[in-house]
């Protein structure tokens, strides 16, 4: 009869470090969300902007239409395509956004993942990953490839010599845009056990924090108060990186203050918020 040796065996596959434990929390909810139709459906329609866009695009360098009248592609055009593609990314934090910690917290799976060899900066930032992946297929990735579009469409240089720092704009104003929600997203989503309460107080957020701004701007005739408008925020950010008006004004200090602010208490809540439960003897 053979003898096996039942002494411990120690693993020996592959040992990730510990620097990128968190991609396989990305790995599975991006997955995850990229295989339901429904999902899809959603991010077909949030390309239908820029879609539009790169038809005007087009036409702008037909013969029948090039001439200066209609040179409509410049640094406010890629802005003002950012701007509406963040309507979308909006609609993402309030889903899935909203539920990445709630789902947990609910199910108690966040224990789960704290019991495994994964801090909670790691679980954090697993679950901000989700958001920033499917965020940056809905503005970056649209913006940059409309630049390459007008680019590969000019017959000339002009247009390369006077925007080559769209690109850099495009990318810095996505991650500001989506570090700020999307942090907040996942703070609403620690507060409270249930994804559909998540939801509505992100939205309630963004609504309220507008109507307070308006209110505020009203009473006092100071236009600085739009800094309490997440929605006029990410305007006056715009303005940072891409130039141009804003509808009141230019408070860029403010707004930077602001926004930094913004992400300080989403950072702190969700420091609070994620911890693993404590055993008591």
């Amino acid at each position: 009869m053979p003898i096996y040796d039942q002494s411990y065996r120690p693993y020996r596959g592959f040992l990730s470090g510990h620097t990128w434990r968190w991609l396989t929390i990305a790995k599975s909810g991006l997955s995850g969300y990229l295989s339901r139709r429904l999902f899809l459906i959603f991010l077909f329609i949030g390309y239908i902007p820029p879609i539009a866009r790169g038809v005007i695009i087009w036409l702008s360098h037909q013969s029948v239409w090039a001439n200066d009248s209609f040179s409509l592609v410049d640094a406010q055009f890629f802005r003002n395509t950012l701007m509406w593609q963040g309507q979308f990314l909006l609609l993402v934090c309030i889903w899935p956004g909203a539920t990445l910690i709630s789902r947990d917290l609910k199910t108690n799976a966040i224990q789960l993942y704290l019991a495994r060899p994964l801090t909670r900066t790691d679980y954090v930032l697993g679950k901000f990953a989700i958001i920033a992946g499917i965020g940056a297929l809905l503005l970056p990735a649209p913006g940059l490839l409309l630049f390459l579009m007008e680019v590969g469409l000019s017959t000339d240089t002009k247009f390369l010599a006077s925007y080559f720092w769209l690109p850099l704009a495009i990318l810095g104003y996505s991650a500001v845009i989506i570090a700020g929600a999307g942090l907040l997203a996942l703070a609403v989503s620690s507060m409270t056990r249930s994804g559909r309460y998540a939801g509505l107080l992100f939205f309630a957020l963004v609504f309220f924090s507008q109507v307070a701004s308006g209110l505020l701007r009203l009473v006092t005739g100071n236009h600085a108060w739009i800094v309490l408008s997440l929605t006029q925020l990410v305007d006056q950010v715009g303005a940072v990186f891409f130039g141009g008006p804003t509808e009141y004004g230019a408070h860029m200090v403010a707004s930077l203050m602001m926004y930094a602010t913004l992400i300080a208490l989403s950072a702190w809540v969700l420091r609070r918020r994620v911890r693993a439960v404590e055993i008591v003897t």
